[in-house]
């Protein structure tokens, strides 16, 4: 029955127009999520084009749509240099330059997300100068990471505010959460999200610590450089109903004893 019923689904999901993916906000960001699960052709970097990127940003997704479960949990149903004067003039070393992850598409369905979320709740009367500043500082940068990522697609040179951006990106981003509460800030989050009542255990679906990856990329000038960068960690799991894990005591079994990660994510650590 399982096939069946994942037919019916993917027929269902696949008739969805952008209207109907854009109804509302939680899935509107569902729709934000699609473009990492597109199979990256020629004209993306190499290092996209491998299967462990694809189980990479499968997992990006799971993750993302782990958060979106968790923060809607009460309203989702479940399924159940300078030279010195005098001295020779030696041309400078180039610097060695951040990249971003070249995916246009999404960062133009979160910049719609964003917008879609900032007019809502302005036209609700619930947004406070603070937190339509922090929307605004983020539709500013999104509109810069499309903007990079298209440069990078076609194989044009960054400018150097286009690298600072990149290297201060840490601040940029600082800007939209910087106010937020530091236990709002982890990523370590779970949410049950499906019921077993045979078995008595639910399905959980839980965001770990942020990892490490690297990946090597070509610039314009034929540089082969070496990257790194966050993502998420990504896990589901099956769980006594009775014992409905809570953030904090999710956090103590990553501290303790974490559960097997998805076999995708152990193929991409190989």
């Amino acid at each position: 029955n399982y096939s069946t019923q994942y037919a019916k689904l993917r027929e269902e999901f696949d008739n969805f127009t952008a209207k109907d993916w854009n109804k509302n906000l939680y899935w509107s960001w569902l729709y934000a999520l699609k473009p990492l699960l597109k199979e990256f052709l020629n004209g993306y970097p190499t290092f996209m084009q491998t299967k462990a990127w694809q189980d990479k940003e499968l997992t990006t997704a799971l993750a993302s749509w782990t958060e979106l479960r968790h923060d809607t949990i009460l309203y989702a149903k479940q399924s159940y240099t300078m030279t010195e004067k005098g001295m020779p003039y030696t041309p400078p070393e180039k610097p060695v330059v951040g990249y971003v992850e070249p995916v246009p598409e999404f960062y133009n369905r979160l910049l719609a997300l964003t917008r879609m979320t900032n007019k809502g709740l302005d036209e609700m009367g619930v947004l406070d100068s603070t937190a339509k500043y922090r929307l605004q500082n983020l539709e500013r940068i999104l509109e810069r990471l499309v903007n990079i990522s298209k440069k990078e697609l076609e194989n044009e040179e960054l400018t150097r505010d286009d690298y600072d951006f990149i290297k201060n990106f840490g601040e940029e981003l600082n800007s939209v959460i910087e106010d937020v509460d530091d236990k709002s800030k982890k990523t370590t989050i779970i949410a049950d999200v499906h019921t077993d009542m045979n078995t008595k255990k639910v399905l959980e679906e839980g965001v770990g610590y942020v990892k490490l990856i690297v990946v090597a990329y070509k610039l314009p000038d034929n540089r082969i450089l070496v990257g790194a960068g966050p993502v998420f960690s990504y896990y589901e799991f099956k769980h006594p109903m009775k014992d409905r894990l809570t953030d904090e005591k999710w956090r103590e079994m990553l501290r303790t004893n974490p559960p097997n990660e998805m076999e995708w994510v152990r193929d991409i650590e190989e």
